[in-house]
This record gives structure tokens, sequence and C-alpha cells, in this order.
């Protein structure tokens, strides 16, 4: 963890690779957890949703899917079924307009961070996060984590959660949980009541829109959410932080407790572990595999793509063979790019093609297994007749990308820009259009360009401008300009001398 008062980086380094990567700016803290009194301000019903104010920059949207409908509007808390930890039925659907009214005020809970132009996605389906369950203080459903499998451990559970909260609230165990003694589920449950009851406090002694509780900072996140009984080492780079990282770590693993470590060496300590280098390579579109072969990753603004390319195999295997043992290696470095880089909503991922459908279901097999281990839910379509793979990651916060990197200035972000000749041949048109009435006639013209544009103006099309100076009876003079971009075409000032 590089802890300092302008940011926090984190980095989870598991097997000599850094796995997952998170920064929080002290200017741009995260959203997500964040609890709001907010005040309704518009009806989109063709969202089948409502814009909520929260006192930020931009309104948060709440579904008709994620309202809470007072008592006498709905019908009686649905029964748990036979699957412990299924999620609950749905409600009768009803309309946004049917449930929220403009001005009403809501009790929210950010559960996506802003993304690009999107404001926040907020649920009044409040959730607490701790240690071992996530407790639904709204909702009187009890479940179990799908990755805990052993129906007798899920039973158990079940019937403590059940034991030690009461029945207008709920809860889920984190994965985290599996093992978890009743003294230690009961430890967070009352933790968590405590922070509800805190929270409903506020809630009452304010108006919207307000904020009423800022979730945890990214270390005791982390710590929270990445650590687990085979962490070993908890890396720090600030000795006034190591106090409450421990107590924290204490609260939080009692019985493991990993060792919190400050680093004191002389460099930084993402660069002694090569944690930098790794961050630099997530920003890059193209990433080597070992086996020769190569991922492109490009994102655009519906999804992210993903290109599996091969390379010149040695070797006496097919090159059927050849070709699943390059899909394989690129299918494990996908689901460890996506997560590093934090990729979130649909992305298609184009494998070379194989011939044998045995390959094929291997291939999806491994990719399916490799991202079972991501902390985000991720959902995953067989491959088709083209060797596409669609995936969808659920998206929790901003990507690396959002984090790290700012639309290019040359570029605006399009990633190409207007050829120097098109530009250098369409000023010389503009001048010809404006002196052709003679009105310009004893002007002097200014042409100031970028310098790649000045550059061809002075160049290879300076004998055509000496014509136009020549025949309409100006003087035209080309300045190099610093400026660049696609918007950035030259500009034309003229005046008599």
């Amino acid at each position: 963890m590089h802890l300092s008062a302008e940011e926090q980086r984190v980095g989870l380094f598991r097997n000599g690779r850094l796995c997952d990567f998170e920064i929080e700016r002290t200017s741009g803290r995260s959203l997500a957890g964040n609890i709001y009194r907010g005040r309704v301000d518009r009806i989109a019903r063709e969202l089948d949703g409502a814009f909520i104010d929260l006192g930020l920059e931009r309104m948060g949207l709440l579904t008709a899917s994620d309202v809470i409908v007072p008592d006498g509007l709905q019908p009686p808390p649905p029964q748990e079924g036979p699957d412990r930890g299924a999620p609950p039925p749905q409600r009768p659907k009803r309309p946004i307009d049917a449930l929220l009214r403009i001005g009403q005020e809501v009790l929210v809970q950010v559960v996506r961070e802003p993304v690009a132009r999107k404001g926040p996605r907020v649920t009044m389906h409040i959730g607490l996060a701790g240690r071992n369950i996530l407790l639904l203080p709204t909702q009187p459903h009890i479940g179990v984590s799908k990755m805990i499998d052993d129906p007798a451990e899920r039973q158990r559970l079940f019937d403590v959660l059940r034991r030690l909260l009461p029945p207008q609230m709920g809860a889920i165990v984190r994965t985290i949980g599996e093992a978890a003694t009743e003294a230690e589920l009961a430890n967070d449950a009352g933790f968590l009541r405590a922070q509800w009851q805190d929270v409903m406090a506020r809630h009452s002694a304010a108006s919207a829109p307000s904020l009423l509780q800022i979730d945890l900072d990214l270390a005791l996140r982390a710590i929270r959410d990445l650590v687990t009984p085979a962490t070993r080492t908890i890396w720090i780079d600030q000795a006034e932080e190591r106090s409450r990282i421990e107590h924290f770590v204490e609260r939080a693993w009692p019985e493991t407790r990993p060792a919190v470590r400050l680093h004191e060496g002389p460099a930084p300590l993402f660069a002694t572990f090569g944690l930098d280098g790794a961050v630099l390579a997530a920003l890059q579109p193209r990433v080597r595999l070992a086996g020769g072969g190569e991922l492109v990753i490009e994102r655009t603004e519906a999804m992210a793509v993903v290109d599996v390319n091969s390379s010149q195999q040695s070797g006496d295997g097919s090159l059927d063979d050849a070709i699943l043992a390059v899909n394989l290696e690129a299918a494990r470095e996908v689901a460890h790019q996506l997560r590093l880089r934090n990729l979130g909503g649909l992305c298609v991922v184009d494998f070379i093609d194989m011939k044998r459908a045995e390959d094929r279901r291997m291939l999806e097999a491994v990719l399916e297994a490799e991202l079972e281990g991501d902390p985000a839910r991720v959902r995953m379509s067989r491959m088709n007749r083209f060797g596409l793979v669609e995936l969808t990651r659920k998206r929790l916060r901003e990507s690396i990308y959002e984090r790290l990197t700012e639309p290019c200035p040359t570029c605006e972000g399009r990633g190409f820009v207007r050829a120097a000749a098109d530009l250098a041949i369409e000023t010389l048109e503009r001048i010809r259009r404006l002196c052709q009435d003679g009105s310009q006639r004893g002007a002097e013209l200014r042409i100031e360009a970028p310098a790649r544009v000045a550059a061809i103006l002075n160049g290879p099309l300076q004998g055509a401008l000496q014509d136009v100076a020549t025949v309409h009876g100006v003087q035209i003079e080309v300045v190099a300009a610093h400026k660049e971009g696609v918007a950035a075409a030259p500009s034309l000032s003229a005046r008599r001398r």
C-alpha cells in the first residue's frame, strides 16, 4: 500500500504477479458505498427510473427495481425458498411513476461509480459490508455466497444468521465467511447494526440532499475485501499509518493477523516490487503471451474488444494443437487483464479459429474456471461460430484508464489526427475562395497553422500560395503554431496595409 496525503494505491501481489490494482485520490475519492439522503429531481419513464439529487455534480440514477415501496403498497415479504442463498423472488413490477414522485426524499446508496458521461447508479436496497457478511438492513433476505458450495455449511450459516438478525433485516454471507464461527458472525452483525443505527440517526436529523455515511477509505477496504487467510504480509510505506492499519487488521483478521510491515528501502515501495512497471504495462493495448502470441485490448464507448493473435509456432505438434495452446494461454490472460484493468460492461474476445469442437469446449471451460476467481460478477456466453466469446463484467468502479489517463490533447481521444496534407490543401482552398472576389486586394493574410501543416504550406504548396498572392495582389505569411489536434485547423486572419 502506498499511502500519502494526496492518494492511496493498493496492489494485490500474488504468485509473483500484480493481479489487482486500485487507486483513490484524496480529491476524487470513490463514491461507491456512500449513503445519501437524496431528493427525486426528475422521473425518467423511458429508463423506468428517476434521477436523484445527491448534492453531487451529477444526478444519481435510481431504477424501479431498486426502489423500496412503502409497506402499504407492496405484498408481504417473500418466504425463503429451498435454496438457501438464492435471490428473493421478484415483486410484481410497478412503473417508476407509480413508485416515486418529484420532490420525494429517499435514502439511497451508491452502487456504481460515475462513468464517462453517466452519473452514479444508486439503490434503496442498502448494504453494509463487514468482514464475513453483507448486512441488508432494509431487506428480510438471508443469503449465502454461491462460492460456498457445501450444502451443510450453507445451511449452518443460514441458520446462524436467522438467529442473529431481527425479522425485518437480512444478510448475505460473503465467500470469506465460509467456516466463520457464530461468535464471528455475531460480532460482524452487531457492528453493522450499530453502524446502521448511526446512519438512521443522521438521516432523521438531515435534509436532502445530504451525505450520511462515507465508506471506508481504499486502504481499509482492501484489507476487508482483498486480504484472505493465505495473505502473509501487508506492506505499507507510511509509518504514521501503521497503527491504524494494524488496528483494523486485528479487528478484521483476529486469527491469522497477517504481518503489517513498513517499507523503508531507498526505492519506493511499488518500484521495489516491480508494481509500477506492471501498472504502466496494464495501460498498453498489447499484452505479450509467454507462448509467443499476444492480446490486443481496445476500448470503445459500448464495449471492450480483445483480439487474440497467434505467432510463429515451433515444435512437432499439429497446427490445431498449437492454436489450442495459444487460445488456452490467452483465456487465462484475458481473465487476469479484465480484473487488473477493471474493465466493466460488455467485452468480446476474438479467439483464433479452432476446427475441433472439443477444443472449443475445453477453451470455454478454462476461461470459465479462470473467471470464477474474479470478485466482480462475470457472465460468459458460449463461443459462437465466428470464434467470439461475449462476457459481461459488473462495473463496480472506474477502470484503470479512468484513474490514470486522460484524453490525448492532440487527437482528443479519437486515436487519430487529420492528415497534414489534407489540412494544408484545405487551407489553400480557403485562401482562394477568400480572394476570388477581389475584396482582399492589398491585404496581408496571416496563416497560423500546426507545425506539420505549416511545413507543407511553406514547402510543396509554397508555389501555389505565391500564385494566389500574385494573381490577387495580397501578401501571404505562414506561421507555425504549437497547437495540435483534430480540431486544430489552421486559422486565417487578414489586415489592410
